[in-house]
């Protein structure tokens, strides 16, 4: 209907018989309701409710993503209990975890969500490979614009220079992860059946935030004397 700007499509049966017909509005009913199930599962809800459903209802559409997120949040804080060494003499480090964590997961976010607009829309166009340099560049190029912007932060307010350029150079390969993670995550899934639209909400997020905060610890005890 998009394509040949069409109001009604017939419907016929295997002698050519006319047996019905598809309008617009039913087209329009099935484009809101996959974009309301989208929309929540992007929010992190595991099936359909609305505002006014029973608590319990409310309870098992939300309760599954938020324990997803709680042992995300208990993965990441076992691999920081690993670098405590790292905290007890950079203790600022711990400081820009935070930091780490929500820009691994705002670039997932971001990368998947194009990936599944160009899916649904049909417009996902040449092979895996040139997808992958494509996120690659433009993952360097945003990396490094808020890298340098870390490292003038750390100048203006006289961080060690080991330290801004640990957090500089940590925050540019999780970028990159990350890009590449939300990039992928939601191909994997459409190959497999599953609903892409998955992989823009707390999955992405809380994929990329072990990620992350892996990356940002093991580069400062590559970096950071101690």
């Amino acid at each position: 209907m998009q394509k040949y700007d069409l109001f009604v499509i017939p419907v016929i049966d295997e002698m050519g018989r006319l047996t019905g017909q598809i309008t617009i509005d039913d087209i329009v009913d099935i484009i809101k309701d996959e974009a309301e199930k989208d929309y929540q599962m992007a929010a992190g809800l595991v099936e359909d409710v609305e505002a006014d459903d029973t608590i319990f209802e409310l309870v098992k559409g939300r309760l599954p993503w938020l324990v997803l997120g709680l042992f995300g949040g208990l993965a990441a804080a076992s691999i920081m209990t690993g670098f405590d060494e790292a905290l007890k003499t950079y203790p600022i480090l711990f400081m820009f975890t935070p930091l780490i964590a929500a820009m691994a997961g705002n670039v997932g976010v971001q990368s998947s969500a194009i990936i599944v607009q160009g899916l649904a829309n049909d417009n996902i166009k040449g092979s895996t490979w040139d997808r992958l340099v494509k996120e690659v560049g433009l993952s360097l190029v945003n990396g490094t614009i808020l890298s340098l912007l870390v490292m003038a932060y750390g100048t203006i307010f006289n961080m060690e220079i080991l330290t801004s350029v640990t957090i500089a150079i940590s925050l540019l390969i999780v970028i990159i992860i990350a890009a590449l993670i939300g990039t992928f995550v939601p191909l994997i899934l459409h190959k497999r059946g599953i609903d892409p639209a998955l992989a823009t909400g707390p999955f992405i997020t809380t994929i990329n935030d072990i990620f992350g905060i892996f990356i940002y610890f093991y580069i400062a005890k590559l970096i950071l004397p101690f």
